[in-house]
């Protein structure tokens, strides 16, 4: 038994009888092993399939905390055990596991793994998801960003000219002087203006609507007098 030990561990039990050697491991590993085993249960009972992980490594991540549980002398029944594998599957296998349990297969791990493997193959592949095309996306831009154009877009092969023929500039309209430049105004006289423009122009317009107006009032009233004296 002690040759099986670790040096320091044999310097501190060579004196022993082997009762009391096998009692002396037992309160210095016991606890080491119950905390163990906790963390091996805790961790089996939390874990789950993934999005996207495939069915094997999962029920060998599942299979590998129930042969350490069996290690530490825990063992599980096999029914607790593919149920326990079955109920944590992800909704992608729903079906399969209603269909396992209305047959009540009663299958071993291993079968239970064969069975998971064929359900994988038929199932139909996901579509990636918005993100990850968003991102592949912009990787193939940025990889293609810098490169120069294939011949045939935009260039003709070997000659670095262009393929079609460019617009010509077309310059802008020269502009037009003011008509009224140096033509002098009808009315007035005075070079600048129309003489529909012109400021004595409008105001002898103005002045002659005024009198107009005036000139008619009067003669209404002269015509409402004469028809009252009659």
């Amino acid at each position: 038994m002690l040759a099986s030990m670790i040096p320091d561990l044999q310097k501190n039990l060579e004196n022993l009888a082997a009762f009391d050697m096998l009692r002396e491991l037992k309160v210095m590993f016991e606890q080491q092993a119950e905390q163990e085993l906790f963390d091996t249960v805790k961790s089996f009972h939390a874990c789950k399939q993934e999005e996207g992980q495939s069915v094997s490594s999962y029920v060998m991540k599942m299979k590998g905390y129930l042969d350490q549980m069996e290690r530490l002398e825990y063992t599980m029944p096999q029914i607790l055990r593919v149920s326990m594998i079955l109920t944590s599957l992800s909704k992608d296998y729903d079906l399969f596991v209603q269909n396992y349990n209305m047959h009540s297969m009663g299958k071993t791990i291993a079968e239970l793994h064969n069975m998971l493997k064929l359900a994988e193959k038929g199932m139909p592949k996901k579509a990636k998801a918005p993100v990850v095309l968003a991102i592949n996306q912009g990787r193939i831009q940025k990889k293609n960003k810098g490169k120069p154009l294939a011949p045939g877009k935009g260039q003709v092969k070997g000659k670095g000219k262009l393929a079609y023929t460019p617009r010509p500039k077309v310059p802008p309209p020269t502009k037009k002087e003011h008509p009224t430049k140096g033509t002098p105004c009808h009315h007035c006289g005075v070079v600048g203006h129309w003489w529909r423009n012109c400021a004595a122009y409008l105001e002898g317009l103005k002045k002659n609507k005024a009198s107009g107006a005036s000139t008619s009032a009067l003669v209404g009233v002269q015509s409402y007098i004469k028809n009252v004296d009659m």
